[in-house]
């Protein structure tokens, strides 16, 4: 198991909340419609990554319901310790999506919902080369992101890249904390996917509107679904 550092921003972060995180974001209905329509995609033995599990909820408690199999990743061990106790017949590592290396097309599903926040454009393009290399053949991708342009009152015009499809540093309010996010532009979602082999089956925003007392900014949540073609490894 690789060595993540426990005094990564992010990491002390998830430690530190917890359970607070579920009782801001658990009942995103929009996140959970997005689930739905991808586990109606899914075969019933299909085994998923919950690639930045969180508590386990709702995402691979929603995956487990189903009766399909749920393999969950984070790189806060609070978080993964909550998942071991909320969803017990699922199995659940601490872990860096960044330094991940399970067997190539090991999952039917992956679902990355709100966890690609952190990272840099770069750190971005390579996530979305290995989550087209871990899924099987004609297997399913959900990412639940943001879009800059969702965002653009938020944007100053340096934090755009040239192409205008990446921004970086943008500022949001989080569980009470001022912090910095990195975003494509939905279209540049899009291209991300596509860019690393993936087809674009379905994009849809739905606005989340956390509780008052989360202290959270309502969040544009930008839902995407893309397939991995078939016999392309």
């Amino acid at each position: 198991m690789e060595s993540i550092p426990p005094d990564h921003p992010m990491t002390q972060l998830f430690n530190q909340i917890g359970l607070k995180y579920e009782e801001a974001y658990a009942h995103d209905e929009g996140l959970h419609k997005a689930v739905r329509d991808l586990l109606q995609l899914l075969p019933p033995d299909a085994l998923v990554l919950d690639c930045g599990c969180g508590t386990g909820k709702p995402v691979a408690t929603m995956v487990a319901g189903s009766g399909r199999r749920v393999h969950g990743i984070d790189r806060s061990e609070t978080m993964v310790q909550l998942s071991r106790r909320q969803v017990p017949s699922g199995t659940f590592e601490k872990a860096d999506m960044l330094q991940y290396c399970p067997e190539d097309a090991s999952f039917s599903g992956i679902i990355a919902m709100l966890s690609l926040f952190g990272l840099s454009r770069a750190e971005l393009v390579s996530v979305a080369h290995k989550f087209h290399r871990w899924l099987q053949p004609e297997g399913y991708l959900l990412i639940g992101v943001i879009g800059a342009d969702d965002r653009a009152k938020d944007v100053k015009a340096e934090m755009w890249d040239a192409d205008r499809l990446f921004a970086s540093g943008i500022p949001n309010t989080f569980m009470s904390r001022l912090e910095f996010t990195n975003l494509f532009t939905k279209k540049g979602w899009n291209a991300l996917l596509e860019g690393a082999g993936l087809k674009v089956l379905s994009a849809e925003v739905d606005v989340f509107k956390p509780p008052p007392d989360a202290g959270c900014d309502d969040e544009p949540h930008y839902f995407v679904i893309a397939q991995k073609p078939p016999n392309h490894t």
